[in-house]
């Protein structure tokens, strides 16, 4: 079965009702905030995402999304690979379905002025956080041993400073 291109935008509140499912890609091309973390072009990210409604009567967006992307290692510098995934719930924000509403697994999203929401957005957004805040090697694989770095060298030397209230201390003699 060919993956197909998943919309960039849909309505949730109606797709919820039909209870939609997308089982495709999400260009990586059209992903540029991940693009700018990434020490190569993202390939395109495998994407499921379902509509429906919960018991509670409320409309959700039930997806996951997983790709394998290049980024540099903090520690050494060089390219390394990383296998991205990720699982979320979001529920539209409505007139009749408010954030306080509810349950505080589903994450609140707000719909543009069409009523419409952004899936690529969605799904780029949900990369970005599950990108390591500190990307490095495993310490056995990583080419610069942790225990030999260095972060600046402290000067032994002790220099006279001026002491910023000397001019305090003369202007109380007299």
């Amino acid at each position: 079965m060919q993956k197909v291109r998943i919309p960039i935008t849909v309505d949730p509140v109606k797709s919820a009702g039909k209870q939609l499912t997308y089982i495709g890609l999400v260009p990586g091309k059209s992903l540029a905030r991940l693009q700018e973390l990434l020490a190569e072009p993202c390939p395109d990210v495998d994407v499921s995402l379902g509509f429906d409604i919960d018991e509670q009567g409320i409309k959700r967006i039930q997806g996951e999304a997983q790709v394998t992307v290049s980024a540099h290692c903090e520690r050494c510098g060089d390219a390394m690979t990383l296998p991205l995934g990720c699982t979320f719930i979001y529920a539209p924000v409505t007139k009749r379905q408010t954030a306080t509403d509810m349950p505080e697994e589903y994450e609140p999203v707000e719909l543009d002025e069409l009523g419409e929401v952004n899936l690529h957005a969605l799904v780029e957004d949900e990369l970005i956080l599950a990108m390591p805040v500190v990307v490095k090697h495993d310490e056995r694989e990583c080419r610069v041993d942790s225990n030999a770095m260095q972060w600046g060298e402290i000067d032994e030397s002790p220099e006279a400073k001026d002491n910023p209230f000397a001019v305090l201390q003369e202007l109380k003699r007299k």
